[in-house]
């Protein structure tokens, strides 16, 4: 950009370091001088232009699709808030209770050895060894290892 020499006026300006430093690397990268740069800065900065408009825009949609994202989000957590309220009347209510006490029996029933084992754990009794009669055994029979050994019998 070639500009007579009478249109240019001289003007010095105090600004950061950085500023400078940032002003000569792009002066290099863009092949042109620091002072081409600068007025190429002024001339592309004007809060008035009709790039508002697009700014503008830009920031409408920015905040059209943030809006959405929110609107998604809230409708995950009243649907979650639901869920949660459905479990909460369900544990009130004594339904899961039930349902847990059901799904309880009918395993054991199924597995009727598991429910010895677990009489003699709770109940604080040493399982017998399969085959051994009460005083035999090692005297480290009883414990939790022996109660675990029983319930997988």
């Amino acid at each position: 950009m070639e500009r007579a020499v009478e249109q240019l006026v001289r003007q010095q300006y105090l600004v950061p370091r950085r500023s400078v430093a940032k002003l000569r690397q792009l002066s290099k990268l863009q092949k042109v001088s620091a002072t081409e740069i600068v007025r190429r800065a002024i001339d592309a900065y004007d809060p008035l232009a009709d790039d508002r408009t697009a700014q503008e825009a830009a920031a409408l949609e920015l905040l059209a699709e943030v809006h959405e994202q929110l609107r998604k989000a809230i409708r995950n957590i009243d649907a979650d808030m639901a869920a949660l309220r459905l479990r909460q009347s369900a544990l009130e209510d004594g339904s899961v209770r039930d349902r847990a006490r059901r799904d309880t029996e009918s395993w054991l029933r199924r597995n009727p050895r598991a429910l010895a084992g677990f009489t003699q754990l709770f109940a604080g009794q040493r399982p017998q060894p399969t085959g051994a009669r009460s005083g035999e055994g090692s005297a480290r029979s009883g414990g939790n290892g022996a109660r675990l050994r029983a319930l997988r019998r």
